[in-house]
């Protein structure tokens, strides 16, 4: 069935909040913060092509 829009909305922004902390921690260059903004670029694939999917 697949992850609902505003389940994956909330995940997107709690992912991102937590991606600005990291790198506030530890720097943008750090593996902690690129790690976090890889899972972030993958949910934003998700929800962009969910999207896509709706346009069409």
């Amino acid at each position: 069935m697949g992850i609902g829009l505003n389940t994956l909305l909330s995940t997107i922004e709690k992912t991102r909040l937590e991606m600005i902390h990291l790198a506030d921690l530890y720097g943008y260059s750090n593996s902690k913060v690129v790690q976090c903004s890889q899972k972030l670029d993958s949910l934003l694939n998700v929800y962009y092509k969910k999207n896509e999917n709706h346009l069409s």
